[in-house]
């Protein structure tokens, strides 16, 4: 089913109690412009006879990336560990003003989340949307690279990389997916997978 555009991008802290999975502090990661996963195999051939006898395979993770406008104070605290920092900066000839921004440190340490986003697709000529849900990944902070402007401007935005690992659970879960009929129905479905 052709898919086009991308919205909703959220994640959620992955929490496991005993190989019951759950996700608590749900976050909008920031406006979507792209979400990558590609699935990582474990493979095993066996040549006999002179010729391939047997092949087996089996997902065993994967990676994914992220591309946002921006990526939210409150998503980069829960996915890459970031702290706040405060300092006063007097601007000149101005007054004294707080500023609170986010530090990386060595230290910095991010969480295993959930991440669910959702886009329109076409199934058999009618628009339903379809629904994401990678169970369980590892992000790191995006790389930055600035330009200055020229005869063009050019948007720099964050992209960020992550590890997808299969859930703790029983059924090792690496992802999920659905098809809903409405926006308001995919909405509910990336916030109801990631609780």
């Amino acid at each position: 089913m052709p898919q086009f555009g991308l919205r909703g991008i959220k994640v959620a802290k992955y929490v496991n109690t005993n190989g019951v999975i759950s996700y608590t502090d749900r976050q909008e990661v920031g406006k979507a412009m792209q979400a990558n996963f590609e699935l990582r195999r474990a493979e095993a051939r066996l040549y006999a006879e002179d010729g391939l006898a047997e092949y087996m395979t089996s997902a065993v993770g994967g990676t994914v990336s992220l591309g946002v406008a921006y990526i939210k104070d409150a998503a980069q605290k829960l996915m890459f560990g970031l702290t706040e920092k405060t300092r006063s900066v007097t601007p000149t000839g101005g007054t004294a003003t707080s500023v609170t921004g986010l530090a990386v440190s060595a230290k910095s340490e991010g969480n295993y989340v959930g991440l669910g986003f959702y886009c329109p697709a076409l199934k058999d000529s009618v628009k339903v949307f379809w629904c994401c849900r990678i169970a369980k990944a590892l992000f790191g902070p995006p790389s930055m690279s600035l330009q200055t402007k020229g005869e063009n401007i050019v948007f720099n935005t964050p992209t960020t990389s992550g590890e997808m690992l299969m859930a703790d659970s029983d059924d090792a879960l690496l992802y999920e997916s659905a098809y809903v009929d409405s926006e308001a129905a995919a909405i509910a479905w990336v916030d109801a997978a990631l609780t």
